[in-house]
């Protein structure tokens, strides 16, 4: 008989990593006063509404990626909305960025035959993608001369190396055809781009002036931290901890990263709130689809969906 110990020991140890998190999340936090939370928050006013939805500037290209493993015809309001709500759910339960998972894969069931291969397929796009940000964040900062201090160079290396690695095994496995594995990872990697985006955008909000150079050592050392402490979840602490010291770097002051850092975090859960009512929506036309279906004698048929129009 196995022991029960063996199944529980990763669930106990993302816990811990959870906690540690957390933990140097509220130290940092309380590192400062309310008034600095007062001040980010009144200075983004209103601009909290479009800064919540500003995942729509990329989402699409992350929809496209999961669009590319899945059959035709592609429903596409529905694919839309799960990748709202999937991504929401990483961002409420953090869990190295797997929280949505489950939820997406229970509603690939009716979209494929092989929903487990399109979610770790997607996951490998996911992971080679944040490592190629990581790569091209570094190299431009070790060429620019940004933050000299840092070695760029080491991290570089060490990205190129575990990418190297990544690709190795997909290309070994081969979930899919060749081409559709690169018509996969493409729309990742133009996502990735498109998340700069978020920086600037803050930066903006908290009236700060948005140049190149601070937007690209900020977006490089968020990538860094979330590459080199993927096992934190939600990079809880370490994201802060990143911001502060990128901010303190560029002249503009640990407080002005703390301040991006916490409307980093009021965007993502504002984002998960509306990813939460694009789930509901989807559990009630998975559970009307359910209701409607007559037998087929066919045991794991996908189910068919009738499109969003």
């Amino acid at each position: 008989m196995t022991p029960t110990v063996n199944r529980k020991k990763p669930r106990a140890l993302n816990t811990l990593m959870l906690i540690i998190g957390l933990g140097l999340l509220m130290w940092l936090w309380a590192q400062f006063s309310l008034d600095l939370v007062r001040q980010a928050l009144m200075q983004a006013g209103w601009g909290l509404i479009p800064l919540g939805l500003l995942g729509l500037v990329w989402m699409g290209w992350d929809v496209l990626t999961t669009a590319a493993l899945l059959p035709a015809p592609r429903q596409w309001g529905r694919l839309f909305l799960l990748e709202w709500s999937s991504d929401g759910f990483s961002r409420l339960i953090p869990s190295a960025g797997l929280g949505g998972e489950p939820f997406r894969y229970r509603h690939l069931r009716a979209m494929t035959e092989e929903p487990a291969k399109v979610v770790l397929a997607y996951r490998m796009f996911h992971a080679i993608s944040g490592l190629a940000a990581t790569l091209v964040g570094a190299a431009l900062c070790a060429y620019s001369g940004i933050s000299p201090g840092h070695s760029w160079l080491h991290l570089v290396a060490l990205a190129v190396g575990v990418m190297l690695i990544l690709v190795g095994a997909l290309l070994w496995w081969r979930p899919f055809p060749l081409a559709t594995l690169v018509r996969g990872q493409l729309p990742k990697l133009v996502s990735r781009l498109f998340q700069v985006v978020e920086v600037a955008f803050i930066l903006f909000l908290l009236g700060q002036a948005v140049t190149a150079e601070r937007v690209l050592l900020i977006q490089a050392c968020l990538a860094a931290s979330t590459f080199l402490f993927a096992f934190v979840p939600g990079g809880l602490g370490v994201q802060e901890k990143a911001l502060m010291l990128a901010c303190t770097e560029l002249g503009l002051g640990a407080e002005i990263g703390f301040q991006v850092g916490l409307l980093r975090r009021c965007r993502q859960l504002l984002w998960a709130g509306y990813g939460m009512l694009a789930a509901i929506w989807l559990e009630a036309a998975l559970g009307r689809d359910s209701g409607s279906l007559e037998p087929s004698g066919i045991a794991g048929e996908p189910v068919a969906h009738q499109s969003l129009e």
